[in-house]
């Protein structure tokens, strides 16, 4: 990573790992954005099959995260809308990135969710239905927040600096950062907690992804 692309994206995270979701999540933060998985990344160690382990189960927790984000856009507030809508929007391309990343693996996307992901997609479809608007803010904040963290951290290049660089340009780092100030603008009890439930779900999900 140049030394201009670390000076722009961690002013940026520095800024959300300062700010009080961080703070108050405590050692959850360093568990849901640390994992073997990106360590195996940057050591050039990573196996082959947790590679494939991870793509899959990624774009199947993605699917689900973009029902979880179609109900949230449909009953935010006006004020919020926007910015659910446009993660709605990358969302359609990040899927459809991994669809072709799939076929040049030759992978199959129709193998069944990990116990484990399957979980975390549940979560996220019930919180959808059953949570208030503000609370969708600020769990799709923690899963948005954890992924640059974790992804920011490697250097972008090798052959996973596209992936690196998916999920630590400008661009995602703004959506996230106007997240946090969604969230910031609809305050509402019981936030952090749904923040540090989407941390313990994280770090389950990286386990899983290097373990299987």
């Amino acid at each position: 990573m140049n030394t201009k692309t670390i000076h722009t994206e961690s002013a940026s995270l520095e800024t959300i790992e300062n700010g009080s979701f961080v703070r108050s999540a405590g050692r959850l933060w360093q568990e849901g954005t640390r994992a073997k998985f990106l360590d195996a990344i940057r050591d050039g160690t990573l196996p082959t099959e947790a590679f494939e382990r991870w793509l899959v189960q990624d774009y199947l927790f993605a699917k689900g995260l973009t029902t979880f984000q179609a109900i949230a856009a449909g009953k935010a507030p006006r004020s919020a809308q926007k910015v659910l809508i446009d993660g709605l929007v990358a969302m359609e391309a990040e899927l459809q990135w991994f669809e072709k990343l799939a076929s040049e693996h030759s992978l199959d996307l129709k193998t069944p969710h990990h116990p484990i992901c399957q979980r975390y997609v549940d979560y996220l479809i019930a919180s959808a239905y059953t949570k208030p608007p503000a609370i969708h803010l600020a769990i799709l904040f923690g899963v948005e927040a954890a992924y640059l963290s974790g992804w920011s951290r490697l250097e972008a290049s090798g052959p996973y600096e596209e992936y690196i660089r998916r999920w630590s340009n400008d661009l995602f780092s703004q959506y996230v950062a106007e997240l946090h100030q969604a969230c910031v603008d609809h305050p509402l009890k019981g936030q952090q907690d749904e923040f540090n439930t989407v941390l313990c779900h994280e770090r389950d999900f990286w386990t899983m992804t290097y373990e299987g």
